[in-house]
C-alpha cells in the first residue's frame, strides 16, 4: 500500500518514505543506498528500494528525528513524508493519517494485546482520516495448469495467498517461515534441496520458486541460491480496483491543500 501510494504521488510530488527498520541490526536514522541490506535497515524497506529505486527511503525508530533529517534537504526537497505504521508513535502527529483494516481479520473482532493483535480501543479510529478495508482479493501471477510451484514465505500470514494458488490448480509445495525470518545458509540449502526434490519427480514440468518481495530481497543474496529460478510476486495495493481512484483523490485533495498553504 506504501509503495502504491508513494509511486501514484510521485508523478505530481516530491516523495520520501520512512519507516522504522523492524528486523535490522542497526540504530539510528539511515537512508537506503546501494550498499543497503535487510540486516542494516530491514527487509521491508528493502521491499520498497526494489519497487522504488527513484523514491528516498530512511529508516529510524525515532520517527520524529527521522522525519526531521529526511525534510531537511540534505537528501534533496521533499513535498511529503509517507510515514509506514505509524498510527501509534504519538510523538508525531500525522497531517493525513490512513488504517487499513485486513477483510480476513477485522480490527472489530480482534481483541486487545497481549490476547490478540489490536494495539488501542476502536475509540482510537477517530484520528483516522481514511480507514481502507483490504486483501478482499488476493491476486497472483498467471500460472500455467501444467505449473509446478515452490512457494517460499516469511510473512505474517501466508494463509490468503496460498489459498489464491490453490485456486489455480497449480501443484505446489510451501515452506513456511515466521514472519521477518532471518534465513540462513542452512535454509538456502533447505530450499535447494526441496526445490531438486521436486525436480526428480515423475513430473517433467518445471518448477519455478516463487516468494514475496520482502523474501526476495533476502533470499537473492544467497549463492545457493543464484542458479535457481526464484521469483518475486509482484503484488498491487490489496485494495480492490474500484477503489483505487476514490482514495487516491482523497489524498490528493489533502496534499493539494497542504502544500498550496506552505
Amino acid at each position: 500500500m506504501v509503495a502504491w501510494i508513494a509511486k501514484e504521488l510521485s508523478s505530481k510530488y516530491r516523495v520520501g518514505i520512512l519507516s522504522r527498520g523492524f528486523g535490522r541490526r542497526t540504530n539510528g536514522f539511515q537512508l537506503l543506498d546501494n550498499q543497503s541490506s535487510p540486516e542494516t535497515v530491514g527487509d521491508e524497506p528493502m521491499e520498497l528500494r526494489l519497487l522504488l529505486p527513484g523514491i528516498p527511503i530512511a529508516v529510524d525508530r525515532n520517527r520524529k528525528r527521522g522525519i526531521q533529517l529526511l525534510a531537511s534537504g540534505t537528501f534533496g526537497n521533499i513535498d511529503l513524508i509517507i510515514m509506514d505504521d505509524g498510527f501509534q508513535h504519538r510523538r508525531v502527529k500525522p497531517g493525513y493519517a490512513i488504517i487499513l483494516d485486513d477483510f480476513n481479520r477485522p480490527m472489530h473482532l480482534e481483541k486487545l494485546l497481549p490476547a490478540g493483535l489490536r494495539r488501542e480501543p476502536l475509540s482510537g479510529l477517530k484520528r483516522a482520516d481514511q480507514i481502507i478495508v483490504t486483501k478482499k482479493e488476493n491476486p497472483v501471477p498467471d500460472l500455467q495448469p501444467d505449473s509446478r510451484i515452490l512457494l517460499i514465505t516469511g510473512i505474517a500470514n501466508p494463509n490468503p495467498l496460498v489459498k489464491e494458488i490453490a485456486k489455480t490448480g497449480v501443484q505446489y509445495r510451501h515452506l513456511k517461515f515466521r514472519d521477518h525470518y532471518r534465513y540462513t545458509p542452512a535454509d538456502a540449502r533447505l530450499i535447494q534441496k526441496t526445490y531438486q526434490e521436486s525436480l526428480a519427480s515423475e513430473n517433467q514440468s518445471p518448477v519455478t520458486i516463487l516468494t514475496t518481495g520482502k523474501d526476495y530481497v533476502k533470499l537473492s543474496r544467497f549463492q545457493e541460491l543464484a542458479d535457481l529460478p526464484l521469483h518475486w510476486i509482484p503484488i498491487g495495493p490489496p485494495i480492490q480496483a474500484d477503489q483505487k481512484q476514490e482514495i487516491l483523490n482523497k489524498i490528493d485533495k489533502y496534499v493539494e491543500r497542504t502544500i498550496g498553504n506552505r
